[in-house]
């Protein structure tokens, strides 16, 4: 991984890991004009790192446990730190694995409702006749 360091009046200030560098351009400690360094490298204008500025007015993502909802949790794989419970990620979905169990519980129904299975039987039935 990367090691990126910040230049400070008359300190430095590293290493850092890529994401920490990004959180100095976010809250403003970083501007174009701030020399910064990749590892080893001679010092350089910030602006001048490829994407970096950009890659910080973007949002950013946050995830929050769907049992207690207002308790911010880590990227998953991840453990609620209100409710202990496992989180993982499925396909943009955040899904709550019982730990110990073989099974998962995804919050949803496993087949459709009832009243989506009488509109099936219905209209089969009528396809068919």
């Amino acid at each position: 991984m990367t090691d990126w360091y910040v230049q400070r009046e008359h300190e430095e200030l590293g290493p850092l890991k890529p994401a920490e560098l990004l959180s100095l351009v976010r809250d403003g400690d970083v501007l174009a004009e701030t020399m910064v360094r990749k590892d080893d490298s001679p010092w350089f204008a910030a602006g001048e790192v490829g994407g970096l500025f950009e890659a910080a007015r973007r949002p950013t993502i946050e995830h929050y446990c769907p049992h207690c909802a207002d308790v911010r949790v880590s990227t998953p794989p991840a453990t609620c730190p209100k409710c202990d419970r496992a989180l993982v990620k499925t396909r943009q979905r955040i899904i709550e694995h019982s730990v110990g169990k073989s099974k998962s519980t995804l919050g949803v129904s496993s087949g459709p409702t009832a009243s989506a299975r009488r509109w099936l039987q219905r209209r089969i039935g009528r396809d068919i006749s």
